[in-house]
Formats: structure tokens, sequence, C-alpha cells
């Protein structure tokens, strides 16, 4: 449990000094099943975002970045909630219980945190990487009917989504075997590892219901889509296979989330990102 979970714990947690400076940490829902979540607050905004932080072990190597990157958001006006997924993170619960169903009843309890934490009459959700696919489930079952999923939101960023959930669960199975087998990380190993006995993909659990989830996820339009969407994305990445009324370039130079596996490389908010949030932020101003 890092120290703002710990901060979390505190019965009134003191709201930060200056909107942006810093976050408010608190618990969403009840034990047993409470999430971490952290609001950045900013001056007032008819506009909240909703930022959801890649899964498994991307989760981890991005926390840095995603906590920036809320930071910078709400520097610039705009009330950000970070929060982690039930069975992942510091929220409660664990990794075998973590699959799409449980994602989508998280997602719909933090939007209405969102909206009863800050007043925000428009919600915005920002999923990166391997997130985009949740998501897409969440607001799609909205989109189709499904009873109290898809909470109406009123855009979707994209940042570097992972569209296609078999060729991503694939790799993360070959990474995975890869990582178990390394004579650089098992000296001692001699060749001989035991791959996928233990239900983990790259250091996390991941039980056959995440993995059937994921084998079957990928990002169709669906008939009828009741939000905007915005991409930020690599200038060599595929065109989504959704409507993209806004791309914002990630600098050539900034590196992969899913570029390593070590946990060591931890991803940052370098000047080129920030100008690209920058970028972003001048655009939510002009939808709000």
């Amino acid at each position: 449990m890092n120290m703002e979970a710990v901060a979390a714990l505190r019965p009134n947690p003191q709201p930060p000094s200056a909107p942006g400076a810093a976050w408010e940490p608190f618990w969403l829902g009840r034990h047993p099943r409470r999430l971490y979540g952290a609001l950045h607050r900013a001056a007032a905004s008819s506009l909240g975002l909703l930022v959801v932080a890649p899964l498994l072990h991307e989760q981890q190597r991005t926390r840095r970045l995603v906590t920036e990157l809320a930071t910078s958001l709400a520097a610039e006006g705009f009330p950000c909630l970070r929060f982690d997924f039930f069975g992942s993170g510091d929220s409660e619960g664990g990794g075998d219980q973590l699959d799409f169903a449980s994602m989508r009843a998280d997602l719909q309890q933090a939007v209405g945190e969102l909206r009863a934490r800050t007043g925000v009459a428009r919600v915005g959700v920002l999923a990166m990487r391997g997130a985009a696919l949740p998501v897409w489930s969440w607001l799609s079952a909205g989109a189709n009917g499904g009873a109290g999923e898809g909470a109406q939101v009123d855009l979707l960023v994209l940042w570097e989504p992972l569209l296609d959930g078999p060729a991503w669960l694939a790799q993360l199975e070959q990474q995975d075997a890869a990582e178990r087998c390394s004579a650089n990380r098992y000296p001692l190993a001699r060749g001989a590892c035991a791959v996928d006995v233990d239900q983990q993909l790259m250091g996390f659990p991941a039980s056959r219901r995440l993995r059937r989830d994921i084998a079957e996820a990928s990002l169709p339009a669906p008939d009828h889509v009741g939000w905007p969407c915005w991409g930020v994305l690599r200038a060599d990445a595929r065109a989504l296979p959704v409507n993209v009324d806004r791309v914002f370039e990630i600098p050539p130079d900034t590196a992969f989330i899913g570029g390593s596996a070590s946990m060591d490389t931890t991803m940052f908010m370098s000047p080129g990102l920030q100008r690209v949030v920058s970028d972003l932020a001048t655009a939510l101003r002009g939808e709000g």
C-alpha cells in the first residue's frame, strides 16, 4: 500500500490548498469492496475527467505518469479523478476477482463519485492503453441499453489504446513466458522454467475470466455512438476502428508504455508530453 492509500484511511482527508497542486485521496464505496481514488480538484469547471490507468504491470509502470497527467489537467482547470480497479493497485480485492464485469461496475461508480464530489455537469473519460477495452465494453453496454451500465459521458479520449484484445493477450502471454525463462533474470534456472502455472501475467493475477474477456474484446464502432472520441496517438499508429474527431500526436522520443517489463523504467511527464497535455486542455476548453 503506498502513501496515497495510507492517507485515504484518514476519516477526513484535507483538500489541497490550491487547485491542481495536490490531490485528495479517499475510498470509493465500502469495505470489502472499497476502491482507492484520488481527486485532483480544479477551479470551477463544467467538465470533469475520469482518468483510467493502464492494466496489469503497465498500471504500476505508469503510476507517476498518470498522477502527473491528472495534476497537469487539473492545473489547466479540469478536475480529475483517478482510481484503481477492484482487485488491483491499492483497492481492495484480489487480482483473481478482476474482470470486465467488475471493471464496468467500478467505472460506473467512479463517474458517479466524480460528479458528486465536483458538481460537474459533463464528464470525459481518458482511457490509457489496455483500459480502452473495458471502458469501451462499459460504454457500449450503456449505448445498447445495458441495465445500470454505461453512464452518460460527453467525451472519450483514447491514449495509445490497445484495440485488439486477442492480439494483446497473445503478446502478454509471449512476454510473460520470455520473462519467466529469462537467463538474465534467473541465471540459476539453467533454462528450466514453469510457464503459466499460477494464473499470472507479467507478475499479476489474471483469472481465466479476465483472459477470456480480453480475448473477446475489440473496438469495433457500435451502430450508435453517443459520445465524441479523441485520440492521443503516435504518428505511426494504425487508424482506429472508430471515428476519431481529433488527434493529439505523442512526440516520437516518448518512451513506449508497453515497451519494457522492467519495473525501474518508470514513465514520467516529459516536456514533450506536457505540450500534448496543454494542447489537449486547450481543446477541452473549446468543448466546454
